[in-house]
């Protein structure tokens, strides 16, 4: 949108106006459904996979690329226990419009000899408060806690039955199988907002030094903090060619 504004201003806005060059126009809006839309599909299939991954079954981590001196799992991944993995978070100068960010990474504690053993880890818009990098690595030391049923969110839910300690826990407290999937998109926002506002805020070092006074307590059952509230659960009626309008105009004017 931006160069299509200065290709405009530059063609009808000087001594000597000049017909819009259409074709790059066309340029730029092919380019941006492109880049949008097939160039995450071709990087996923054409481009080598890059993946970390934490196995709370076993224990242990694991890269998909060549790590010297590591041992090998069932995919021929590197692998290593859990314990002799470390977090740290920096400050990383990314080509972003707020400027400067926090990145936080894993490494193997012995790099040394094990070098490769080493990952940037994809934390919520790299942002400028590290909150967020701390609260990635708490999260992934709790997926990683096999006394504790594993943390009730969206995206594990489907899953839940799989592991013995959750599968027990969800038994005794009667949580709703569909919990979040029967819940609004609306209400789910709402729930991360907040959520999000809690994790801005909140003292990490703190609660690490004096955990009586400022940590805060886990939330178990979201079920009861959260019921589904059925005034946000209505359907949307708009017809899907509306809604696929309202994308790909998004998509081409602004990029989102």
């Amino acid at each position: 949108m931006a160069l299509i504004l200065l290709i405009c201003l530059y063609t009808q806005f000087t001594a000597t106006p000049e017909p819009l060059p259409v074709w790059f126009i066309v340029f730029v809006i092919c380019w941006n459904l492109f880049f949008l839309n097939f160039s995450p599909i071709l990087a996923r299939y054409i481009l080598p996979k890059r993946e970390v991954y934490f196995d709370r079954q076993n224990q242990t981590v694991s890269f998909s690329w060549s790590v010297n001196n590591a041992e090998k799992n069932d995919h021929g991944h590197s692998t290593f226990p859990f314990e002799d993995i470390e977090a740290f978070y920096c400050k990383a100068n990314h080509s972003q419009v707020h400027g400067v960010t926090h990145a936080m990474y894993i490494a193997h504690k012995d790099y040394e000899n094990h070098h490769g053993a080493f990952s940037e880890i994809r934390v919520k818009d790299n942002p400028q408060n590290p909150n967020y990098c701390k609260y990635t690595w708490e999260r992934i030391v709790r997926f990683m806690d096999l006394t504790k049923p594993l943390v009730d969110s969206p995206e594990i839910e489907p899953f839940r039955h799989l592991d013995p300690v959750t599968h027990e826990f969800d038994k005794q407290n009667n949580r709703p199988e569909k919990y979040w999937r029967l819940m609004s998109y609306k209400q789910m926002k709402q729930i991360e907002e907040e959520l999000d506002d809690d994790i801005y805020r909140f003292n990490f070092d703190g609660a690490i030094t004096n955990p009586k006074r400022w940590a805060n307590k886990e939330i178990t059952k979201p079920w009861e903090k959260w019921p589904i509230d059925e005034s946000l659960n209505q359907p949307d009626d708009t017809p899907y060619w509306k809604r696929l309008m309202k994308t790909l105009a998004m998509q081409i004017i602004a990029g989102v």
